[in-house]
């Protein structure tokens, strides 16, 4: 039978993690194992050199008092044994847009997967559960379906707008900008501390998934793990080539 991680970055008690494991019922056995707290905006962190606590609710329930990307290491290393034939995480109470996919924990934790060589699905959506439409959560199945039955391992970001979608968009990375606001405030102690927060933004790109979304399409973007940037390569290597010590070190190449 197949096995499917399931984790997110809300908590294992988060509306959105039971909705997904209900949502992927029948299509093998199911683990959920999560963060004991939510852990939104920690990405790909992970705990070093520290005990992490598990609490097993039962043998398919394991809260980790540890991040998103702790859940899935875990699961590989040990709770499940490398025995992994997908990873399923979210759904995530907030969108995962453009930039956001930086700092989410819940693409974090499918990024994981994808980096233990596993298929992988983060799934986010309006902060309301109840926005869902059940024809979204019979995409979110078929899609989950579709890449464990994928000869290519793929790692796709998913996002659900409110209420029923007027169908599916394959999108790049939109971009949104964050007006960063920074307060200072003084705590019972008469100690200072500073807070930040900021505005949101989207900037207008064709075919991204901000604009999908704010269309009222479900946006399904595709991932990858190399950050290389390929069409700067011989640019900067040119660049490069005027700096004595960088002629002197490739002349001593072989």
């Amino acid at each position: 039978m197949l096995r499917i991680l399931i984790t997110n970055d809300d908590g294992i008690d988060a509306e959105g993690i039971k909705l997904l494991e209900k949502t992927l019922e029948g299509l093998g056995e199911l683990f959920v194992i999560a963060p004991a707290q939510e852990q939104s905006g920690s990405s790909h962190s992970l705990t070093i050199g520290k005990p992490v606590r598990i609490t097993e609710h039962d043998s398919h329930h394991i809260a980790i008092q540890g991040t998103p990307t702790d859940c899935v290491l875990l699961a590989h290393h040990s709770i499940m044994k490398k025995q992994i034939d997908l990873v399923a995480s979210g759904i995530n109470m907030g969108y995962n847009l453009a930039d956001d996919v930086l700092y989410s924990g819940t693409v974090a934790a499918a990024m994981e997967g994808r980096l233990l060589r596993y298929p992988a699905v983060a799934i986010s959506a309006n902060r309301e559960t109840g926005e869902i439409a059940q024809s979204s959560l019979e995409f979110v199945r078929e899609i989950c379906k579709m890449v464990l039955d994928c000869a290519r391992p793929e790692f796709i970001n998913v996002n659900i707008p409110p209420g029923e979608s007027k169908g599916v968009s394959v999108t790049r990375l939109g971009k949104r900008v964050y007006k960063d606001v920074v307060n200072r405030t003084r705590d019972e102690n008469g100690e200072w501390h500073l807070i930040l927060s900021g505005e949101l933004s989207s900037v207008s790109m064709e075919g991204s998934d901000t604009e999908a979304l704010e269309e009222g399409y479900i946006s399904v973007t595709p991932l990858h793990l190399d950050l290389t940037g390929f069409e700067k390569i011989d640019e900067l290597r040119e660049d490069l080539s005027v700096l004595p010590s960088f002629r002197s070190l490739n002349a001593k190449s072989p």
